[in-house]
């Protein structure tokens, strides 16, 4: 509709631009020749006119000077009729298509003066512009949508590319950053302020982190020295409820330092340190001997433990965190079911490798399944047992650093959570 428009206006105004330089030749001719009848009178103003017959230089102009009688005494006989205006007319002869335009003057009560000009330039002009403007808005659709798409592609690469930024932060930590083109365009002057948003969150999660692990480091050492001091109390005591209340008190300690170990892990595997040490890891036998290790442990809960393990699958990782990743899994599975409860541990060496771990039990609520990864969140109301909520959280961080992608889903019945490295 816009290029319609615009092809519109810009026609007119081309057309009358060329009508206008028409006229101009044909006022500019009468004027010459008023001048040549000036000077030299009419024997002077035919020959003016004879010249101009000749020369390429009026090609198109025609020339009549005639008697009030309609006598020609020079030029054509193309103007029957004298008027002191513009007058359009078709040439005796001529197609009815190839229309001149005369101006009539008179020069004395007896002379008349007229000069025409061919239209067809004209003509010629309108054919092109509206030629033009055919092949123009028959093309302009192809065009637009071309650049449509070009330009919807480029911004969808460029929305892709912070889309693929957000997953990589979400499934791998907050190093990832948004590329830049270099353009200076707003798609760089927002990846420049995501960036920056970034940088500011790492900063203060690695504070946050680093005042954890400092906290739990610094009040590790007097707790521990409280527990070797409780323990000395007990080897002095003798009276019972003296000693109860020694391992009670021995107990609370013990359990608040598993909490401070547990932080001073994550807050170790989130630094990503230990990536420095991966190594060919097999997977297959380090599941083959937690198995042997953990079926007595799940028979002595009245709980079975069966396994499937695919031969030989090896991944890069650090062995002794992938064991503790899969020996919290194990002892969640074994302490939070009830008897009779069956697990499963299977391990494909499909593409992704995939360890699943299983139960038949009573599972987890579907709002509760991603939450279980949060520090320090315990299902309480559906399990039993006095751990510190860190289990999972360490499980998370482990699968994190190897790049694993741990699922938690219903087993139907139980629970099922799944890793793919």
């Amino acid at each position: 509709m816009v290029i319609l428009v615009l092809f519109t206006i810009g026609g007119i105004a081309t057309v009358v631009f060329l009508d206008h330089e028409l006229k101009w030749r044909v006022d500019d001719e009468v004027a010459a020749l008023k001048d040549a009848f000036t000077m030299a009178g009419e024997p002077g103003l035919i020959r003016a006119i004879e010249n101009r017959e000749r020369s390429v230089y009026t090609e198109g102009l025609s020339y009549r000077l005639s008697t009030f009688g309609n006598q020609l005494l020079a030029g054509k006989d193309f103007l029957p009729d004298f008027s002191e205006d513009w007058t359009e007319f078709v040439p005796p002869g001529n197609d009815p298509d190839e229309v001149h335009v005369a101006k009539a003057v008179r020069l004395s009560d007896t002379l008349w003066l007229a000069v025409a000009i061919d239209r067809e330039q004209l003509n010629d002009a309108i054919e092109l512009l509206v030629n033009g403007a055919a092949w123009t808005l028959g093309i302009a659709p192809l065009l637009a949508l071309l650049c449509g798409w070009m330009m919807s592609m480029m911004v969808l690469r460029r929305i892709e590319a912070i889309t693929r930024t957000t997953v990589r932060i979400r499934e791998e930590g907050l190093h990832a950053r948004v590329p830049i083109s270099g353009s200076g365009d707003e798609f760089d002057r927002l990846a420049l302020n995501i960036n920056a948003m970034l940088d500011s969150i790492e900063t203060l999660t690695r504070n946050i982190e680093q005042v954890s692990a400092g906290i739990a480091h610094n009040l590790r050492s007097p707790l521990s020295r409280l527990h070797n001091t409780l323990h000395g109390l007990r080897r002095e005591a003798s009276q019972p409820p003296l000693l109860d209340a020694i391992d009670g008190a021995a107990e609370q300690v013990t359990s608040v330092l598993r909490t401070f170990d547990a932080l001073l892990r994550i807050g170790q595997i989130d630094s990503g340190t230990r990536r420095a040490g991966f190594r060919a890891v097999d997977l297959s036998e380090l599941l083959i001997e937690l198995v042997d290790t953990y079926e007595p442990v799940a028979s002595a809960a009245g709980k079975r433990l069966t396994a499937e393990i695919a031969p030989k699958v090896q991944i890069q990782g650090d062995k002794e965190l992938l064991l503790q990743m899969i020996v919290n899994l194990l002892e969640n599975a074994v302490e939070h079911t009830p008897e009779n409860t069956t697990i499963s541990l299977a391990l494909a060496s499909r593409s992704p490798v995939t360890l699943v771990i299983a139960d038949d039990g009573q599972g987890i609520p579907e709002a509760e399944r991603q939450r279980v990864f949060e520090r320090f969140y315990r299902l309480d109301r559906s399990f039993p047992g006095n751990g510190s909520g860190l289990g999972l959280s360490i499980v998370q961080a482990i699968a994190k650093l190897h790049g694993a992608r741990i699922n938690v889903a219903d087993n139907e019945p139980g629970l099922r959570v799944e890793l793919k490295f």
